[in-house]
């Protein structure tokens, strides 16, 4: 029998989109910055003395602010090198417990009584002490043999365990099928004095999924996705945890990961967030607006699983929102800046509250260099190709102001000097002295290749449209060029001669 983890559904993999220009933010970066953040070196409770950053281990030991995390432009790829978050099945593989070396933030080691109760209890108590990663009960749907087919039977249960009776559980159901389409629809159902609701004669097959939903005080609580076994029943368990939106009850950590890009006529910013909290209730933010700045555009995100995710505010930044129950979750988004060839541009990023670290990456040219002021100077590395990166980490500690907002200065970008001007006219004069020199005209069979050529460098430039590879600006001049260019090889078409009658009438006699 296969349980399926619930917690899983909060870490999404990046956009799977073809980059030509830059380099996405990959949950793999934002693991990969988390396991240096919270590298078990002897992490002291986060919550002591009510701060949650109090007592995190700096993960820059021995004077190397890049000590243990991968490069993340080895072989041209931001990315390679960096472990897979998700090795063996696991969502939190390779990931760093920031309560690792048995410290219980909710209570002292032996104390059974607070370990019981608490998702995060002690490293020898409960699922996940084994690897050292404590984590909240599991929620999620297994087999059971012995159910009718078609059977599924849910148990709804507090924190701890305990049978939540009397309580509304929606049931999610999605069709989709290649001859009926995608449709949806939602039944509702209330547990027993025993907690459990149960459902009979539910379709299986894999046209079919269902969702058990608890929705209550504007939290969602749900198991992942699932079908109905052909040859069994199911039974899933649900664990529905209070409710807060001040984030002063609940312990909530956060850590950003900005990476950014000049690229064309656009600054391209990508972000993730990732949000721990420690505590016993589940923190659904109210009205939570990370600022940005006031001119960005083409913001792009992820939907997962769950109701946890980003919304762009326009104007104003990115609005965050969903249930964030004891755990790990994690947000990332994009967004673009335009850019006019300034030689520096700055801009101004907002942060979660309770950041507890904040990493920046902006890929470099030889003369590029990053400012982020209050942070550590960058540090340079190269892939061996060519290809630098500058990074800059911060790690707040109890004396430090909350981190709200991250000022990036980016100068010694190249601009257009004499020197395309230059360019351009000696394109110029080369076309002219071509067209005065071609005296013969392209055979038929050149300009059919010729369009071919043209046709298909039109399809590749719409791809890189829509994969948002290149800016609006870049776009347009490079439609427009290669759309003359096409009507060109007509307009060299030989015109057709009208033929000279040959009849001739005979004259009247």
């Amino acid at each position: 029998m296969t349980m399926t983890n619930d917690r899983a559904r909060s870490h999404r993999g990046a956009p799977g989109k073809l980059r030509r220009v830059g380099a996405p933010l990959t949950l793999a970066v934002m693991l990969a910055a988390s396991s240096a953040l919270a590298a078990d070196a002897g992490v002291a409770n986060p919550h002591a003395a009510s701060d949650p950053h109090a007592g995190v281990a700096n993960p820059h030991a021995a004077g190397d602010p890049h000590a243990g995390v991968a490069n993340p432009h080895a072989a041209g790829d931001p990315h390679a090198g960096v472990a897979n978050p998700h090795g063996a099945g696991d969502p939190h593989a390779g990931v760093a417990n920031p309560h690792a070396a048995g410290a219980n933030p909710h209570g002292a080691d032996g104390d059974d009584e607070a370990a019981d109760g608490n998702p995060h209890g002690n490293a020898g108590h409960g699922r996940g002490a084994d690897n050292g990663m404590v984590q909240p009960p599991e929620d999620g749907a297994m087999d059971d043999p012995t159910l009718p087919v078609g059977t599924l039977e849910l148990h709804i249960v507090d924190p701890s365990g305990k049978p939540l009776p009397n309580t509304t559980v929606t049931l999610g159901v999605l069709y989709n099928s290649v001859a009926k389409g995608e449709s949806r629809k939602r039944l509702s159902l209330t547990t027993n004095a025993t907690g459990t609701a149960r459902l009979d004669e539910l379709e299986t097959g894999s046209t079919v999924a269902y969702r058990p939903m608890v929705i209550t005080d504007g939290a969602t609580f749900s198991v992942m996705p699932f079908r109905m076994p052909e040859k069994t029943g199911m039974r899933a368990v649900l664990h529905v945890y209070p409710v807060v939106d001040s984030i002063e009850q609940a312990l909530v950590v956060s850590q950003s990961v900005i990476y950014t890009e000049v690229k064309d006529d656009r600054i391209q910013v990508q972000q993730a967030f990732k949000i721990y909290n420690f505590g016993k209730n589940a923190w659904v933010p109210k009205d939570l607006v990370v600022p940005l700045p006031e001119t960005f555009t083409a913001f792009t995100t992820q939907q997962g699983m769950s109701d946890v995710g980003v919304d762009a505010v326009p104007n104003k930044g990115v609005r965050i929102h969903g249930t964030f129950g004891p755990g790990q979750h994690m947000l990332e988004f994009r967004w673009q800046l335009p850019y006019s060839g300034e030689a520096e541009v700055r801009f101004d990023v907002g942060m979660p509250p309770r950041m507890a670290a904040s990493r920046v990456i902006a890929p470099a040219s030889k003369d590029m260099t990053l400012e982020v002021p209050d942070f550590p100077p960058p540090q340079s590395t190269s892939d061996g190709m060519g290809q630098r990166a500058l990074i800059t980490e911060k790690q707040l500690s109890k004396e430090d102001a909350a981190l709200s907002a991250v000022t990036i200065v980016i100068r010694g970008l190249p601009t257009e000097g004499p020197a395309k001007v230059i360019a351009t006219l000696l394109a110029g004069g080369g076309l002219v002295l071509g067209l005065v020199l071609g005296a013969k005209s392209p055979s038929s069979r050149d300009r059919k290749r010729e369009r071919q050529r043209l046709l298909d460098e039109l399809e590749e430039l719409e791809r890189a449209h829509m994969a948002e590879d290149i800016g609006p600006k870049t776009y347009e001049r490079a439609r427009r060029e290669l759309l003359d260019a096409l009507t060109r090889t007509f307009a060299d078409e030989p015109t057709s001669k009208p033929r000279a009658r040959t009849d001739v009438r005979p004259r009247a006699s």
